[in-house]
């Protein structure tokens, strides 16, 4: 019988003692779930996906916040202002130039809704004009018709099912910072997206005032960066030449915009390529969608890059810097940080010292190979704006040689001191091995605590790939027997040893111990062992 599944008469039952990181919210000591299935496969089936699912909840409650954080709120606040400033100017100018324009009325018609909004934002979808708010309204120079039009626009909005917001609107606000659409960040969706309505509404000076802020010194900029270069003069002839043999030019038409979010979609297609075509193991696919992550995230919370086309070389440089000196150098490697914004993993890194802050030079030069090839599939795709940054000068210079593979020999001192343990003299019990036996016994166990340590000093092998030695790195070549550590891949699964100090053969020692040779490799291989110390003491010996 499968684990967590038990019948009850006829029936199969699936029972589980809930995850430390659900028993709180659960408050339950067990689930406890029919299966209505007589069905003993069926049932197994049904419990391994209900056991799939419970995990999957219990990582995200334990190692993620998935609530919206400050800056990703300032970020929808931005786009959904920036938005309808834009919408509501094109309003204005084509009422402006609109025959039986009326100033005044186009005016009070921005206040009401303003006012609709600001409601809204105050109440919730099911705002009401309350007296206070009617007092309000009237120090605003609204009259009782005014106050009854905004609550006619309430009621209208509800009516037309424009209140509370459509939820594919919220969503694409909470997916474009990178967020989870829980129930949660949904509501805090709704509560921003009235928050921008009423602030875009309330620039009605910028639209019917001429009270512009980008405006102030906008003309001594223009004449500072003025510089354009002398146009040639052409004769009237060959002008008249020119203009017939010029094709007509083609209308240019607006680049569409792509979400900084669907750079994740242009990430995980690179994922998958490199994944099927047996490029990239677990840990590298890992660590090309991390950063992938870090990027889309900085760009949306730090730069307030929204589209892909916006993308500029400055604003990749930005986050170079942003990887040198203000993020801890251990990023990853909490589960938490997956779930952090910019601004909280600039405070981890802050709390520590300034040695600690700022990732390595190989692990950017990393981090920017894992990006240019994204950029590339993102430019091969119609995302031209990207081939314009040149991420090859953002690069650190790498290392000839990496420390650990420049490793020094173990001094004889510290090796002696580990020959003298219990593995190389006297054990308590094959179970035991870092206990020392009853004296006089001299019990030692051939495994992978005794081989390990000698094959290290002898050979100079790191304790990875000693660890991971596979019965086909054991060969025979012209009688010897060397340990030939290669960067390959058996089963399945990734040796995952670096390139430049693993692809070597390491002679063996023949007064050091005995390994099996090809022809007991031979009868182990078909025994299905691959790795060699995984095997019994008895068929290392």
């Amino acid at each position: 019988m499968a684990v967590h599944i038990f019948r009850r008469e006829a029936v199969y039952y699936w029972r589980r003692r809930p995850p430390r990181a659900l028993a709180n919210i659960l408050q339950r000591p067990h689930l406890f779930l029919s299966l209505r299935t007589t069905s003993r496969v069926v049932a197994r089936r049904m419990g391994a996906q209900l056991d799939l699912i419970l995990e999957d909840a219990a990582m995200l409650a334990d190692s993620a916040d998935l609530h919206l954080s400050r800056s990703q709120i300032e970020t929808m606040l931005r786009g959904v202002v920036d938005t309808h400033l834009t919408k509501l100017d094109r309003v204005a100018h084509a009422a402006k130039n609109a025959s039986g324009f009326d100033f005044e009325r186009e005016r009070l018609g921005d206040k009401r809704a303003l006012w609709t909004y600001a409601l809204l934002d105050a109440q919730g979808t099911s705002a009401v004009v309350r007296e206070e708010d009617r007092a309000r309204m009237t120090a605003d120079g609204l009259s009782e018709t005014d106050i009854a039009a905004v609550q006619d626009h309430l009621n209208l909005l509800r009516v037309n099912k424009l209140v509370p917001t459509n939820r594919h609107i919220l969503q694409r606000m909470v997916d474009a910072v990178g967020a989870t659409p829980t129930a949660m960040n949904i509501d805090v969706a709704q509560g921003t997206y009235f928050r921008g309505m009423k602030l875009a509404l309330a620039e009605i000076d910028r639209r019917y005032g001429g009270s512009r802020v980008e405006d102030e010194g906008l003309v001594d900029r223009m004449l500072v960066t003025r510089g354009d270069p002398p146009q040639q003069v052409l004769s009237s002839e060959a002008g008249s030449h020119a203009r017939q043999s010029d094709p007509p030019k083609a209308e240019s038409r607006p680049t569409p915009s792509v979400a900084m979010a669907d750079f994740s979609k242009f990430a995980d297609d690179v994922i998958l390529h490199n994944a099927r075509d047996g490029h990239w193991d677990d840990k590298t696919q890992r660590q090309a969608r991390s950063i992938s992550n870090l990027f889309i995230k900085f760009m949306l919370q730090d730069q307030h890059v929204q589209d892909l086309n916006a993308l500029r070389q400055q604003h990749v440089g930005k986050f170079v810097d942003f990887l040198r000196s203000d993020i801890y150098k251990n990023y990853g490697k909490s589960a938490k940080d997956e779930g952090r914004s910019i601004a909280e993993l600039r405070a981890v890194a802050m709390a520590h010292h300034s040695s600690e802050r700022g990732v390595a030079g190989d692990t950017l030069n990393r981090h920017l190979t894992f990006l240019a090839q994204i950029f590339r599939h993102a430019v091969a795709r119609g995302v031209g704006s990207l081939a314009d940054i040149d991420l090859v000068a953002l690069r650190s210079k790498g290392k000839k040689k990496r420390a650990r593979d420049e490793r020094a020999k173990l001094p004889f001192e510290q090796a002696a001191a580990i020959f003298r343990t219990a593995p190389f003299n006297n054990c308590a019990a094959w179970d035991r091995l870092d206990e020392p036996g009853p004296d006089g016994l001299n019990q030692i166990f051939h495994c992978a605590l005794y081989f390990v340590p000698i094959l290290i000093y002898y050979t100079g092998c790191r304790r990875e790939e000693l660890c991971r030695l596979m019965v086909d790195d054991v060969v025979l070549d012209n009688g010897n027997i060397p340990i030939s550590i290669l960067l390959r891949t058996r089963g399945g699964g990734s040796r995952t040893l670096s390139r430049s100090g693993t692809s070597r053969c390491t002679p063996r020692c023949f007064g050091s111990i005995s390994l099996p040779t090809s022809r007991s490799s031979k009868r182990l291989v078909t025994s299905c062992f691959s790795l060699t110390f995984t095997l019994p003491p008895a068929d290392l010996r």
